[in-house]
């Protein structure tokens, strides 16, 4: 590459970035909380292992873009673990998880679980929220 092929190229390098970046703001601003019918469309299966939420997530919709998750955690405890972890909590949390879901396709859910809840072995879990965009 000669050195003036590199001034072209980042010469180039702004209005390919406000190229790339001007539809993320469009999108952005499009960003709905998805109806109920369509949250119903989801199917998830997920669970809890070493620390970490896991599992895949199918987009049944044909007219919604998936961008987030927004869901409820509770701790369960049986007996055994709530003597050897006195301190664990036990209120729910609510945590937001980043997608990039087109309609009608299958894509994986992971998420690190916080410390003070990574040695919990099962959770109660519900979706609150489920944010995304019209494709049409």
């Amino acid at each position: 590459m000669t050195a003036s092929s590199k001034f072209i190229t980042l010469a180039c390098l702004p209005a390919l970035l406000a190229w790339l970046i001007l539809p993320l703001h469009a999108i952005a601003g499009d960003l709905v909380e998805l109806p109920q019918d369509a949250v119903r469309k989801l199917q998830i299966d997920a669970g809890f292992g070493w620390g970490i939420f896991s599992g895949t997530i199918y987009n049944g919709n044909d007219n919604y873009h998936i961008t987030q998750l927004v869901v409820s955690m509770t701790p369960v405890h049986d007996h055994h673990h709530m003597h050897m972890h006195p301190n664990m909590p036990h209120d729910p949390k609510v945590h937001h998880i980043t997608l990039d879901l087109p309609p009608s396709s299958k894509g994986a859910l992971s998420m690190a679980l916080p410390d003070d809840v990574a040695d919990v072995h099962d959770f109660k879990w519900e979706i609150l929220k489920v944010t995304g965009y019209s494709v049409r």
